[in-house]
């Protein structure tokens, strides 16, 4: 009972003493050991991103009424479940097609990168109780910075494609990506300053109370800035189907369209665990103490929570205009993210020091409702001069 307690870590225990007991040397075992743990850590985002796009299409298609996805008949297996199967083979063995006037490095070479920034996110997310597979002291901070590896990869596929409508698509995203890289940022520099670290494994734990329910204004901001970071409705102008001809990807056909594929739904997942982390205690939960295996089942109910939050809003939201949306960041949510910033640097500096984990919750959400009610007031005040402007014209 005692090795199930810890499953995860007694498991590599266990694998690290039978490497050892083979008379390998220790550095060797070392190396063996960060391997498996890398594979291991890239492996299961890349399995669950095939059930979670089976789950995506079965939950949308039941939000829209749509038949399709619900009505697979014989061949789409149990619940439809093989047909995500067949997808990913349909990808891997569909011909291979490079534009004639494409730079073939650069063109080959975006998808790769950018799913090797899908990947790399995760070596920062802790996953229980001790279980992360490098605990950096600037953690949150490796993470925000992988960022820019996606916008080159983007910029990559454009220009190596050879093709006005996938250039005009590339620096259409780019900007998209840039823009709200400020509120995230901005919302995840409220969490350091509160929490005292960059660490996601000090986050975690400096989270008695999740930070959800102290500020959810921060929340906010950084789940919808992180919306369009991932390219989710109704941020997903960057590659839209109906604007620009697919954008940056138009020129991708089969493999490199799949990596682009399987990047976004990784990268859309990858978003929804971090949220789980920073927001909602991340690993922490009952019982955890007792069983930290537990830890893990925990964040990830919390995660497919966030990632169910990504699939209703892709089935009942409308897509937003590049216009629209790049003005929705400059002129709203960069403002509300500063203000943020300043009310909980004081906010936080008002509570004692030694004082209760609800006292410091409670102060914080305070700040938060007055900072909601003044937004809301201030958007009130906007909307009635618009309309009496409209009215007097």
């Amino acid at each position: 009972m005692e090795f199930l307690k810890d499953l995860i870590v007694n498991v590599g225990v266990l694998l690290e003493g039978l490497l050892a007991s083979a008379g390998l040397p220790e550095v060797w075992v070392r190396v063996i050991m960060l391997g498996i743990g890398g594979f291991a850590l890239a492996f299961v985002p890349l399995v669950a991103v095939i059930f979670l796009i089976w789950a995506e299409r079965k939950i949308v298609a039941r939000m829209q009424g749509r038949l399709g996805p619900n009505n697979s008949g014989a061949y789409g297996g149990p619940w439809g479940i093989l047909q995500t199967f067949a997808d990913a083979i349909k990808m891997l063995t569909k011909e291979d097609l490079i534009p004639a006037a494409a730079d073939r490095w650069v063109f080959n070479a975006a998808p790769v990168l950018i799913l090797t920034v899908a990947v790399l996110i995760w070596a920062v997310i802790p996953l229980g109780k001790g279980l992360i597979g490098s605990d950096l002291n600037i953690g949150i901070l490796y993470i925000l910075s992988l960022g820019s590896g996606g916008m080159v990869a983007l910029l990559m596929a454009g220009w190596g494609s050879n093709n006005k409508y996938a250039l005009l698509g590339a620096l259409r995203a780019i900007a998209q990506l840039i823009s709200y890289e400020i509120p995230q940022m901005l919302a995840v520099l409220a969490v350091v300053m509160v929490t005292g670290s960059f660490s996601m494994q000090e986050i975690v734990e400096a989270q008695d109370v999740p930070f959800l329910f102290a500020m959810p204004v921060t929340a906010l901001l950084f789940f919808i800035a992180s919306l369009a970071e991932v390219g989710r409705l109704p941020f997903d102008l960057a590659e839209a189907d109906s604007e620009i001809v697919s954008g940056y990807l138009v020129e991708y056909s089969g493999m490199k369209f799949g990596q682009f594929y399987l990047s976004e739904f990784m990268n859309s997942f990858a978003f929804s665990a971090i949220t789980a982390t920073l927001f909602l205690g991340g690993w922490r939960g009952p019982f955890v103490a007792r069983v930290p295996i537990l830890g893990s089942v925990w964040l990830l109910l919390k995660t497919l929570l966030v990632f169910f939050m990504l699939m209703w809003f892709r089935g009942t939201m409308p897509r937003l205009r590049i216009d629209q949306m790049l003005g929705f960041n400059w002129k709203f949510l960069v403002p509300v993210a500063l203000v943020n910033i300043c009310v909980m640097a004081l906010a936080d500096k008002a509570v004692p020091l030694g004082a209760r984990p609800w006292v410091r919750a409670g102060t914080l959400l305070g700040a938060n409702v007055l900072l909601a009610l003044a937004v809301l007031g201030a958007l009130a005040a906007a909307g009635r001069q618009a309309r009496q402007s409209a009215v007097s014209s």
